[in-house]
């Protein structure tokens, strides 16, 4: 008996058109997800935002005359809302911009110790805090008077936030001394800045590299040294916060 000849089966070549087809309709499925995430419904904002502004409105109202629809109008012009905690001028900043924030910081935290600070400005370096030596160290010494750490641990705490290169400076006056412990002028002012130094990096963990004691003696007054108030606003110390090039 003749075998039947088979037919040969025909490669089916559009197969790939299935597959196409379940990544055009994922494809956009995906794409109705997104857009559906995305429309914002405009009703319920709107029902957002006015529960916001009643809240609001009735915080402000409490204790005082008027509605608190009519005091939500000038919402603006109230503080109940804490302001942003303002940080230490970073990057670029110009010497003026630290230096209104320095003298900011200084006067709401130093307290009763603001007469430490003797004056803040700046120059082309960067900027300098004055701080009288007399309410830092005893006459003729560079041991820190006890008193002298609440000042001292407030402007610790801005500088290790500047994160800036710190030069601290001795001055003295032009009244000689001479002690078996500090022979000149020169020994003393260079013993007061780097007891800062050492107080600075081991308080308030201020980097070393970031810390560097100079001594002038007298050599840099600013003021003549005419009289004992002109004398006593000379012996200071001086805190420099770098903010040019360093």
């Amino acid at each position: 008996m003749a075998l039947k000849k088979r037919h040969e089966e025909h490669e089916n070549h559009e197969r790939w058109l299935v597959s196409y087809a379940d990544f055009i309709t994922l494809l956009f499925a995906f794409f109705v997800v997104l857009y559906a995430t995305s429309a914002a419904d405009v009703k319920k904002q709107e029902e957002f935002e006015e529960s916001i502004k009643k809240s609001f409105a009735g915080y402000v109202g409490l204790g005082s005359g008027g509605s608190a629809f009519d005091q939500f109008n000038d919402l603006r012009s109230q503080s109940f809302i804490p302001p942003v905690i303002q940080t230490f001028p970073q990057g670029n900043a110009g010497g003026q911009e630290v230096q209104n924030y320095v003298e900011n910081r200084l006067e709401k935290e130093m307290g009763e110790d603001g007469e430490t600070v003797q004056d803040v400005y700046h120059d082309s370096v960067g900027v300098r805090i004055q701080v009288a030596a007399s309410r830092l160290f005893p006459s003729g010494s560079a041991d820190l008077r006890a008193e002298s750490s609440r000042a001292l641990d407030q402007l610790g705490k801005l500088l290790k936030d500047s994160n800036r290169k710190i030069i601290i400076e001795g001055h003295t006056d032009d009244e000689p001394i001479r002690t078996e412990k500090y022979p000149s002028n020169w020994e003393l002012s260079a013993s007061r800045a780097t007891k800062i130094v050492r107080y600075l990096m081991a308080k308030h963990k201020i980097p070393g590299s970031k810390l560097t004691a100079v001594a002038y003696a007298d050599q840099k007054p600013v003021v003549p040294n005419t009289s004992e108030e002109n004398r006593a606003k000379n012996r200071r110390i001086e805190v420099l916060i770098v903010t040019g090039k360093e």
